[in-house]
């Protein structure tokens, strides 16, 4: 046999080594002894998260500790770290006489992070439901064995020479002995079914906060030196990927007369595996994640035949499987316009559907992601289908126009889609494609809004260089359950001004807008809007930053309290037929009452057809005082309408074509 030890002994011959057997339990012990020694090097220092800087994809956690150094070199260990720790980003520092000579990551997979206090929770009542359920199985077998004792005794109690009167008496004890026993095994019964239901839910509710993975720590290995034992404050510094944060917002306008108030929230989450306990927080709107490289341009070649590809510069990302929810907005790729009720649907990796969404009239977009969730698929008629790898919780499409579906389109319903700047087809209720009518008038001006004095800042800001941070004033617990928390940033108050919008032919509901200046200063980013409109919720709307000047025009929603009409006028409309051809006439009334205690500013925006043949003749034969934009059929009217009051504006067109050719005129 082959001694293990003896590579150790040389040149020690082997045979010396097992001639003498005390010397090979002497080696075994100081071998042992110098793994201890070695072992005891590495001093554990003990630490808690005191700050975490969350940005919009990942967190920079920071943890302190103190340790007592001892004079030369010792070996720390910062233990039951997330197993998220990125080896690239730690930083260690410290106030003390002693120098960092190094900087080391490991994964400990044989000693699991601590379970959080609601596993603990969930892991001890666990523990009484199964204890409840043993007790009570026990209870219904000593019940069982007295029933089989009652009725063995039933089969040999004829035998006993008894008496009539005396069987009769151990019958009726023997069968209300039996009934007693009947009724408490069904009890007993009851109460481990529903134990065992119980114990099914809590098992179940403990899977969904660990998870099926079992996950390692890290730890981080310092090397120091110190010249004199000194006591050291040490301060961690890692990233972590799997947390994350969103601008949400309350926008609260009580009436039309006062300032509009915004509440500036942030719904942060983290799934690393470590609770952050009372820490103080920080909100950046940096994404140290992407890519910090700047794509490079190559020289534009042509040739014959296939174009060359260039070198591509840039990777996309790869998909994350830590993302749980993805939201964005679509738009247009060619206009910047969001895109309304697009299909965003989810798959998995062999391209099973799992669910699906669609985007709101702002273009925006949310859609829950499952552990199986890998890519997403957008389709929209008129354009062209996209399918992407889901990278981070935030991703927004640009999506481009398909000239052959869109000509398609316009065959089939015979309308002159262009002139619109809407897919056909699709009913054209999106408030954000009423603001391109509008922009595209030229002759909309909003008045201006100043920043009132009236601010509560919950936290400051920090400008930096590419980004700005919020340090929020009050500590704040974020646990590892991958779920959002709220956590308020700021409120701001703003003197608004409000204006009404309404496209009567296509929605009869006015629409308030407030037009904010000064919005620079605020620091936003785009997110959901929760409007609250005289005291009433009324919807969710998008707070779009894309393409925004110096004028923030924010969407409250519909107003009930301003009523629209448009109808036909029959004095107005008729037919006639002039030669070989036909001339018909369209008229139409647009009535609206303000039931508000307020006058309003309101902007009507109609149209009237454009010929897209030398065979049609349009004309527009009364324009109500509208302002008319000729190149696209526009008809405008910027209206003041006082309190409690109607009014009313009329228009007409004729139109002449071929007598036998159809046309739709409504």
């Amino acid at each position: 046999m082959i001694d293990p030890f003896a590579s150790l002994l040389q040149p020690v011959q082997l045979k010396t080594f097992r001639s003498i057997p005390c010397m090979r339990h002497l080696l075994i012990a100081l071998f042992v002894l110098v793994s201890i020694a070695t072992s005891a090097k590495e001093q554990p220092v003990i630490t808690t998260i005191s700050a975490v800087k969350v940005f919009l994809s990942g967190a920079e956690v920071t943890r302190t500790g103190k340790a007592d150094l001892p004079k030369g070199t010792a070996t720390l260990v910062f233990a039951g770290l997330s197993e998220e720790v990125d080896p690239s980003n730690i930083q260690v520092s410290g106030s003390g006489a002693f120098t960092i000579l190094g900087v080391q990551h490991r994964l400990n997979y044989l000693e699991q992070q601590q379970d959080r206090a609601e596993v603990t929770v969930f892991k001890d009542r666990i523990a009484t439901l199964e204890a409840d359920i043993e007790r009570e199985n026990s209870l219904l077998a000593v019940v069982e064995k007295e029933d089989a004792r009652l009725s063995k005794n039933e089969v040999v109690a004829g035998e006993q020479g008894l008496t009539l009167a005396q069987l009769q008496s151990i019958n009726e004890y023997l069968r209300g002995r039996q009934e007693s026993i009947a009724i408490k095994r069904i009890a007993i019964r009851h109460t481990i079914t529903t134990l065992n239901e119980e114990l099914g839910k809590v098992k179940l509710q403990l899977t969904q906060i660990q998870g099926k993975k079992t996950r390692p720590n890290s730890e981080v290995v310092v090397e120091v030196s110190a010249n004199a034992a000194v006591s050291a404050t040490l301060t961690l510094k890692y990233m972590v990927q799997s947390a994350g944060w969103s601008p949400t917002y309350d926008i609260r306008v009580a009436d039309i007369t006062k300032p509009m108030e915004l509440t500036y929230k942030a719904q942060v989450y983290q799934s690393t595996g470590e609770d952050w306990d009372k820490v103080q927080l920080a909100l950046s709107s940096g994404e140290p994640n992407r890519d910090a490289i700047m794509p490079t341009l190559y020289p534009w070649r042509l040739d014959f035949g296939t174009p060359r590809q260039a070198p591509v510069a840039n990777v996309q990302p790869g998909f994350n499987p830590n993302v749980r929810d993805v939201r964005g907005i679509i738009r247009d790729a060619s206009t910047g316009e969001p895109l309304p009720f697009v299909n965003v649907i989810l798959s998995d990796v062999n391209g099973q559907t799992i669910n699906g969404t669609t985007s709101n009239i702002d273009g925006y977009y949310a859609i829950a992601v499952p552990v199986n969730g890998r890519n997403l698929r957008f389709e929209f008629i008129g354009y062209g289908t996209q399918h992407m790898a889901i990278t981070s919780g935030s991703m927004n499409v640009n999506m481009a126009e398909n000239a052959t579906q869109l000509s398609e389109v316009v065959i089939a319903t015979g309308g002159t889609p262009a002139s619109y700047g809407y897919v056909p087809g699709v009913q054209m209720k999106s408030v954000q494609r009423i603001r391109k009518q509008r922009g595209e008038q030229e002759a909309l001006l909003f008045d201006k809004v100043e920043l009132a004095n009236a601010s509560i800042a919950i936290g400051e800001v920090t400008e930096r260089a590419t980004s700005f941070e919020f340090a929020i004033s009050v500590p704040y617990t974020i646990p590892s359950d991958g779920k959002n928390h709220q956590v308020g940033v700021q409120e701001q108050q703003l003197t608004s001004t409000y204006k009404y919008y309404c496209t009567p032919k296509l929605d009869l509901d006015a629409f308030l807008f407030a037009q904010v200046t000064g919005w620079e200063g605020l620091n936003l980013l785009a997110g959901p809007a929760y409007i609250y409109f005289e005291g009433t919720y009324v919807g969710e709307s998008l707070l779009d930053l894309a393409g925004v000047g110096d004028t923030l025009d924010i969407s409250l929603g519909r107003d009930q309290g301003v009523t629209v009409q448009r109808t036909k006028r029959k004095d107005f409309s008729q037919r006639q037929v002039v030669g070989g051809k036909r001339v018909e006439s369209v008229g139409w009334e647009i009535a609206v009452r303000n039931n508000k205690a307020q006058a309003i500013e309101l902007v009507i925006t109609d149209q009237y057809p454009l010929a897209a043949r030398s065979e049609i003749e349009v004309k527009l034969d009364e324009a109500g005082g509208a302002a008319v934009n000729t190149e696209k059929g526009f008809l405008t009217w910027k209206v003041k309408v006082e309190p409690r009051t109607n009014q009313k504006w009329s228009f007409g067109y004729s139109v002449k074509v071929p007598k036998e050719q159809p046309v739709v005129l409504e």
